[in-house]
């Protein structure tokens, strides 16, 4: 009798400790996840928990302050002005992308972590704008460009961790602005025309 009470004690107190590491676990990720922000139209302000730009949506990003990141879904378009970015921005299969351009009057960005955008264009913005701009903004962290089927333009940036390009379709134009990197440069710059 007694083998038998010993081993229920010990499951009750085996369920005890699991049952308490489960309700701290909970606690724990209650406090960091957060639901991301679907984006369709313009936001500004603070955003806690991400953006997410979904196929179809055109989001502008203007004067906010996110923290956690933007995510760029296949079709999605974002343009982002006089914002800061905690957590990066990854995009794959964008339909445009346009972060900080002088073009349109955009104040640039300050990005608190990578940049990294695959599979974009060839773009739905009108020429000579590029379906891809990254421009007059602070990066901490590497720049990624692969597989882009559009013109880019990587210009009077502060990039710290390089500028990585690979299989895309055209260089990137640097608009007689090059921008400052830190770290490795693996891309080959258009000749700018005359």
């Amino acid at each position: 009798m007694d083998t038998i009470s010993n081993r229920t004690n010990t499951v009750k107190r085996l369920m005890g400790s699991l049952v308490g590491i489960l309700g701290l676990a909970l606690v724990v990720s209650s406090h960091v996840a957060s639901a991301a922000t679907e984006c369709n139209g313009a936001v500004s302000g603070a955003v806690v928990g991400g953006v997410v730009v979904n196929a179809g949506d055109f989001c502008m990003l203007d004067g906010a302050n996110v923290s956690g990141g933007v995510r760029v879904n296949s079709g999605g378009i974002l343009i982002a002005c006089g914002s800061v970015i905690n957590g990066g921005i990854v995009s794959d299969g964008a339909a445009g992308i346009l972060i900080g351009p002088e073009e349109i009057a955009c104040d640039g960005d300050t990005i608190n972590g990578g940049v990294q955008i695959s599979n974009t264009g060839p773009g739905v913005f009108p020429e000579p704008a590029p379906s891809i701009a990254v421009e007059n903004s602070a990066i901490s962290g590497s720049v990624h460009l692969t597989g882009n089927q559009g013109m880019m333009a990587v210009a009077f940036n502060t990039i710290f961790g390089g500028l990585f390009c690979s299989n895309n379709i055209a260089n990137p134009a640097d608009e007689g602005a090059p921008s400052v990197i830190t770290g490795p440069t693996r891309c080959t710059f258009e000749e700018e025309s005359e």
